[in-house]
């Protein structure tokens, strides 16, 4: 028989939506319980570089930044389509104060990270100081990195964004052996794994209960259980107008007198939904396997009206193969070196290059079709590096000295890598050939690869072009760049206090989203770094004082 826990606020999730949702709603005085549906903490959080774009925080005056509420306002509405005016609105007007309460609520200290915005250029744009990230945070008797979160991508994360990028350790710098060591042996985290540490330990020494292995399956409404509708879809309306008083999770009923928080992420890790609403080329994730759609499903047969299925925070990755998650979802790499440094190109089975390569948004471009076809434009797209890049820089996973992986793909001339590749020979060498000539002048006037702050901030300071060289000296290798997912951002469409509403506006009573579980309020574009974190702790404050309001 099932067992029946009461609580005031039940949340869905333990990412940053979802503890900082939970961190806010004990912190008014709330009984909140999380419910993380996997064996770890945080989701793709804890597997980030905890980035958290958040304009006019207290930390950019601390350093001597200005900026305005009608900045960042005019920047982020500049940037924005298809979204209701008063949500960007509310994020600006949340993002500082959400900074300052939550190094108020848990054991975070945020310092500004040396990032411009994507259109820094744009009117109300920064080249600094609206990202943060938290110093190092003990682990405090939580338990190994191993044992707590996914395992990152590149590295333990015990080293801030700012270490990284000053020593260049994602473009082939050198670790600092003794740090490491020093802040492992202290049992420190920093990056992702950080932020969750953080509010995790908030959150516990605030009273929150926190439960893994607990998939919530169902929502609890007045007049009935509303089911999450399984693996293949969002489920309809509910057929009634009851408030939403707890969930089922785990074989247990968690009731929640004051409301129900949903922050458990997208939909990218659930194929049939990724096919029936995001269309466009198939796309790889690189988060954990934890994001299956619960809330698209949850909500959407409680009637909760969507916002914004068909967009994604877009990011080209590379997959290696054999690459894995621990239960065998295939795992993809973010293109970091072979997008931003010099003496790399990016082509098409046409062999011309199709985007900037450097740009936040290069990702964005693998949804070209083709007028006259339908077909798209630029799947398949290769990277192709010469000897140049192959000498300073990682390339296809390997640094430099190390032997290619077998899924690269090397040869000694453009043409036979060409016809290796599959690719228009011909067009192929009349692309580099225009390239190189435009390299060599530090110009890339087809698409303007390193004239924007965001482009040159990731390239390498030391070369005559952060993000220019030519791609002239053999050998030559080559490997598959493909679409990727960092998250969606099509969920439940919710105000601007995080209720989630009904299509006809009016909210459900009792539910409430953040996070990636909600219908994004920023995009199409990635409008900075840290932008998806940045609003997933905005919502998630927003929706922990209303829930326990």
């Amino acid at each position: 028989m099932d067992s029946e826990t009461d609580t005031d606020v039940v949340v869905v999730g333990s990412g940053a939506a979802g503890l900082s949702a939970a961190l806010v709603a004990a912190a008014a005085g709330a009984r909140v319980t999380v419910l993380e549906g996997s064996a770890r903490w945080g989701g793709a959080t804890a597997v980030s570089g905890g980035q958290v774009w958040a304009p006019g925080n207290h930390h950019m005056a601390a350093l001597g930044i200005e900026d305005s509420h009608q900045d960042a306002l005019a920047y982020l509405s500049g940037h924005t389509r298809g979204r209701e005016p008063h949500l960007a609105e509310a994020f600006v007007r949340a993002a500082p104060g959400t900074i300052r309460l939550l190094e108020e609520l848990a054991p975070l200290e945020f310092r500004t990270i040396d990032l411009p915005d994507s259109f820094a250029e744009a009117p109300g744009g920064r080249a600094n100081g609206r990202n943060v990230e938290v110093a190092p945070v003990e682990l405090a008797g939580l338990g190994s990195p191993e044992e707590l979160y996914w395992p990152p991508p590149f590295f333990r994360p015990v080293l801030t964004n700012e270490e990284i990028g000053r020593l260049r350790l994602l473009t082939g710098g050198t670790p600092p052996a003794e740090l490491i060591a020093e802040r492992t042996a202290a049992g420190l985290v920093a990056l992702g794994q950080g932020l969750v540490t953080g509010l995790l330990r908030g959150c516990l020494a605030a009273g929150v209960t926190l439960l893994r292995d607990h998939r919530v399956t169902g929502l609890l409404q007045d007049g009935g259980s509303v089911p999450g509708d399984g693996p293949g879809g969002p489920g309809g309306p509910a057929g009634g107008d009851g408030r939403v008083t707890g969930v089922r999770a785990g074989g247990r009923t968690f009731s929640a007198r004051r409301g129900v928080v949903l922050a458990c992420g997208g939909f990218e890790h659930d194929p049939a939904l990724r096919a029936r609403l995001l269309g466009g080329p198939e796309a790889h994730p690189v988060t954990p396997p934890v994001a299956r759609g619960d809330a698209l499903r949850l909500a959407g047969a409680a009637g909760a009206a969507l916002a914004h299925p068909a967009e994604s925070w877009s990011w080209p990755v590379l997959q290696h193969p054999g690459a894995a998650w621990a239960d065998g979802t295939p795992r993809a790499e973010l293109v970091l070196s072979e997008r931003m440094l010099p003496h790399v190109i990016w082509v098409n089975s046409a062999g011309r290059r199709f985007v900037d390569e450097s740009s936040h948004n290069a990702a964005l471009a693998f949804a070209e079709t083709d007028p006259t076809t339908g077909r798209l434009r630029n799947v398949p797209a290769w990277a192709i590096a010469d000897a140049q890049h192959r000498a300073r820089y990682p390339f296809a996973g390997a640094r430099p000295g190390e032997e290619l992986p077998p899924h690269a793909v090397a040869a000694d001339t453009q043409a036979e890598l060409a016809e290796r590749l599959g690719i228009d020979p011909g067009g192929l060498a009349g692309t580099i050939q225009r390239f190189n000539a435009y390299a060599e002048r530090g110009t890339d006037p087809d698409f303007q690869r390193g004239s924007s702050l965001y482009d040159r901030c990731s390239g390498d300071p030391r070369a005559p072009h952060p993000n220019l060289g030519t791609v002239a000296e053999p050998p030559f290798a080559a490997v598959p760049v493909l679409p990727g997912l960092v998250g969606t951002k099509g969920g439940p469409r919710t105000d601007d206090h995080a209720r989630v509403l009904r299509w006809t506006g009016e909210p459900v009573p009792g539910l409430f989203a953040a996070g990636n579980a909600t219908g994004a309020v920023i995009g199409p574009p990635i409008v900075s770094p840290g932008a998806t974190i940045g609003s997933a702790l905005v919502w998630g404050r927003l929706a922990g004082e209303n829930s326990a309001g």
